[in-house]
């Protein structure tokens, strides 16, 4: 009988044991697949995420922004800035967009000014604190000719890389780079230097709970994305780091290039960071397709 005890003893203890390694295993699988999803792994508030189009569509050639694939090919764009809300209804934008006297000079087809396109998603100017300017071309910065006055409590974040190579480096005045900045903008941005309202960043940088710029060149010379916490998981606003979402998947930039190098680094960098499903780029019209429509030519992405 005794024997019979300790066997029984035996026996239970060691699927007592396992099982709480199983339950063990299944914590550790369940913590892995959290932090694959980009859940948890950051603690902060979780914001929605809408994409705001401003512009377009256009036509162009595949290989500007799959580059070298497609030169007989064709596909559309949209101009896009982005929204980052919290409950609370403080609002980060991402990107500006084009300012009016850029757009008409360009034509830019079926153009709504950034801040009336905002309205549509009905914040409150007062609710926009934080403006992330992700890199100085006019499609992206363009709208700071009209923002600081239009958001008086927002303040602006940029790189200092790429502040510096626009501002300063006299190589950004020729004519490749010349042609697809906006010196209106560029000269706003440039005027708010050592005021509060302007954030020089170097490098990756947590801006709120939740809210992370990330350092992306290759692009542009100091490029910018931003991570925020959402339902879905990490969600990445990378904006030009690509121009459609297939840049991601098959490792493919742009024809608009700075540093290659620098760029497929970037894509490395972002990838590790979330699914690659919540990597949104600069210019995919699937963002305005396949995603719940909350506005006119506004959609909620997360």
């Amino acid at each position: 009988m005794e024997r019979l005890a300790r066997r029984e003893f035996l026996v239970a203890g060691a699927a007592g044991f396992m099982a709480a390694m199983a339950s063990d295993m299944a914590g550790k699988q369940k913590a892995q697949a959290s932090e694959k999803r980009g859940r948890g792994s950051q603690a902060g508030e979780e914001y929605e995420v809408y994409a705001i189009k401003y512009a377009g569509p256009f036509t162009s050639k595949l290989a500007m922004v799959l580059w070298m694939e497609g030169w007989d090919q064709e596909i559309e764009r949209n101009y896009y800035f982005w929204a980052i809300r919290a409950k609370s209804g403080e609002t980060t934008l991402v990107d500006t967009g084009t300012g009016p006297t850029e757009a008409n000079r360009r034509k830019l087809k079926n153009y709504v000014n950034p801040v009336d396109a905002l309205a549509r998603l009905k914040v409150k100017p007062d609710e926009v604190t934080r403006v992330v300017i992700t890199h100085i071309h006019f499609d992206h910065v363009g709208g700071m000719e009209i923002f600081p006055k239009a958001f008086p409590k927002a303040k602006f974040y940029v790189q200092r890389k790429e502040l510096d190579f626009w501002i300063r480096n006299p190589i950004a005045k020729r004519r490749p780079f010349q042609g697809i900045t906006d010196p209106i903008a560029n000269k706003a941005l440039a005027s708010l230097e050592g005021t509060k309202r302007l954030v020089v960043v170097d490098g990756d940088k947590s801006i709120a709970p939740g809210m992370t710029l990330l350092l992306a060149p290759g692009h542009t010379v100091g490029l910018q994305a931003v991570m925020v916490n959402t339902a879905k998981g990490k969600v990445i606003l990378a904006s030009d780091c690509a121009h459609i979402h297939r840049s991601f998947k098959e490792d493919i930039p742009s024809c608009l290039i700075t540093d290659m190098v620098a760029w497929l680094k970037s894509y490395d960098k972002l990838r590790s960071k979330t699914e690659i499903d919540l990597i949104f780029p600069g210019h995919d019209v699937m963002m305005l397709e396949q995603f719940p429509k909350v506005a006119e030519d506004v959609t909620r992405l997360a």
